[in-house]
């Protein structure tokens, strides 16, 4: 008889996105490879991440009526032990400058709709192999 192997574990991921659709086709892509916890708007990302510690955040930028992802990225970096954790600015805004912008509000990576599902899987998994080789 074989021991089982030991599951690394997988990553606490939080997906903010307001579009049902979107956050489906996400969650279906890439849960095989993290634990994902969704939320449609800021106030509740916010609410969550107090909660929970979670190691990779999507962010969607543009949440509809209310706060932004922008500000909730920034709100999110005010918590206590938050500060340094991966904040994928997952949008369709892709004009020359956008990217820079995103990162300066406060996200670390980006990635810009529509995507492929090897496009977000192999994101996710280099800010996982960057997370355990620190």
């Amino acid at each position: 008889m074989t021991e089982p192997t030991k599951e690394k574990e997988l990553p606490n991921l939080l997906l903010v996105e307001d579009n049902v659709e979107n956050k489906d086709v996400i969650t279906y892509f890439i849960r095989a490879i993290s634990k994902v916890d969704s939320t449609i708007d800021g106030p509740s990302a916010i609410e969550m991440a107090k909660a929970k510690k979670y190691d990779i955040i999507l962010m969607d930028i543009n949440l509809g009526l209310g706060m932004n992802g922008l500000e909730t990225t920034k709100r999110i970096r005010m918590i206590e032990g938050y500060e340094k954790i991966p904040i994928v600015a997952v949008t369709a805004y892709a004009m020359v400058g956008d990217k820079e912008i995103f990162i300066d509000a406060g996200c670390t990576h980006y990635i810009s709709k529509p995507f492929s599902k090897q496009e977000i899987v192999d994101l996710i998994k280099s800010i996982i192999l960057d997370r355990d080789t620190e």
